[in-house]
C-alpha cells in the first residue's frame, strides 16, 4: 500500500550485510506483481526516488525477458522456415537424380542396346550417384556446422595440393568449364587442408553451376604473413546487387539461380561455416572484367616451401 507520509509504497526493508554495510532493500514492482529486489547503499535516499528506481528496473527487466521471448519465438519460426526450405530443396534435389538414373538403368535393360548407347547410359548414372553423394555430403556438413561439431586439424600445406583436392571433388561440375590456375606460390601455410578444400569446392561448385558453359574458371592462391588467399572468378553474369549480402545465408537463391532446376542453397553457407571453424571468411563481389569473384581468407603461419618440397616440415 501506499504511504502517504512518506511517498512511498509498503515493504521498505533495512539490512546489515556481513560486512556491516548497511542497505536498503525495495520490492521491484510491476504493477501488483513483485519481479525481484533491489538492494541500495551509500548514501540516504527519499524512499520515494528508491521507489521511481525500482519501478524503472521493473520494467527494465519486464522488458529484456519479452525482448528475450520475442528472439526465442523468432528462432522458432526460422527454424521451421529452414525446415520447409530444406525438405522443399533436397525433395527436388533427389528426385531429379533419381528419375534420371531410373531412366538410364531402363534403358540399359531394354534390348538391342549398344555398346556406345550403354557407356553413354553407365556415365549419367555414375554422375548423377556423384550428384546424390554431393547432396548428402552437403547435410552431414550442415548439421555438423550447425551443432559446432567441426574442428579444424593445422597442418603444412601447399595451395596447389589444396586447389587439387577440391577439383577432385567437383569434376562434374567443371566438365564444361576450362580452368585456369594461378597457385604458383613458393609458400605453404599451416590450415586444415581437409576444410579448406572442401570450402574451395563450394566455391568451384557454384562457378561452374552458374557460369555458362564453355567459359573459363579462374582459381588464383596466395600465402602471404596474413595467411593464405585462395579466390575463383567465373565469366558468368555477375552477382546481382541486392543478393551480394545475403549469398552465404542458409537456402538462399540468388535471382540468377532461382531460374535454374538445381542446387539448394547449402554450398555457400558450408562454405563460410567450414572458413569460420578455421577462423576464417570469405566474400563475393563482382570483377570489374565481367563475372563474379568469390575470395576465402584464412589466418595461418606461412613458409617457404614450393610444390616439389611442400611434403617437408
Amino acid at each position: 500500500e501506499f504511504d502517504a507520509h512518506t511517498r512511498s509504497y509498503g515493504g521498505h526493508r533495512t539490512a546489515t550485510l556481513p560486512e556491516g554495510i548497511e542497505v536498503t532493500l525495495v520490492p521491484l514492482r510491476l504493477g501488483m506483481r513483485a519481479v525481484g529486489l533491489l538492494a541500495a547503499a551509500g548514501r540516504q535516499v527519499e524512499p520515494g526516488t528508491l521507489d521511481a528506481i525500482a519501478g524503472l528496473t521493473a520494467i527494465a527487466i519486464e522488458r529484456a525477458k519479452m525482448l528475450d521471448e520475442r528472439r526465442d519465438a523468432e528462432r522458432v519460426r526460422q527454424g521451421a522456415e529452414l525446415k520447409t526450405a530444406l525438405l522443399a530443396s533436397l525433395g527436388h534435389d533427389l528426385k531429379t537424380p533419381l528419375t534420371a538414373i531410373a531412366v538410364a538403368a531402363g534403358n540399359l535393360r531394354s534390348s538391342g542396346v549398344n555398346d556406345e548407347l550403354r557407356r553413354d547410359q553407365l556415365d549419367i548414372i555414375g554422375l548423377e550417384v556423384t550428384r546424390l553423394n554431393r547432396l548428402f555430403q552437403n547435410i552431414v556438413d550442415m548439421a555438423r556446422i550447425e551443432t559446432g561439431a567441426i574442428d579444424a586439424e593445422r597442418e603444412w600445406v601447399h595451395p596447389a595440393d589444396i586447389v587439387d583436392a577440391a577439383v577432385q571433388q567437383v569434376q562434374h561440375a567443371l566438365r564444361s568449364h576450362p580452368l585456369e590456375l594461378d597457385v604458383d606460390t613458393p609458400r605453404s601455410a599451416q590450415v586444415d587442408p581437409r576444410l579448406t578444400s572442401n570450402a574451395l569446392a563450394h566455391m568451384l561448385e557454384n562457378a561452374g553451376q552458374y557460369a555458362p558453359a564453355g567459359t573459363p574458371i579462374t582459381v588464383t592462391a596466395s600465402v602471404d604473413e596474413a595467411g593464405l588467399t585462395l579466390s575463383v572468378r567465373d565469366r558468368g553474369p555477375g552477382i546481382a546487387p541486392q543478393d551480394v549480402e545475403h549469398l552465404f545465408e542458409q537456402f538462399f537463391r540468388g535471382a540468377g539461380a532461382r531460374q535454374r532446376s538445381f542446387g539448394t542453397g547449402m554450398g555457400l553457407a558450408i562454405t563460410r561455416g567450414l572458413l569460420a571453424a578455421e577462423g576464417g571468411r570469405v566474400w563475393a563481389e563482382n570483377h570489374p572484367e565481367g563475372g563474379a569473384c568469390f575470395t576465402m581468407s584464412i589466418p595461418a603461419p606461412a613458409k617457404q616451401g614450393s610444390p616439389v618440397d611442400r611434403g617437408s616440415s
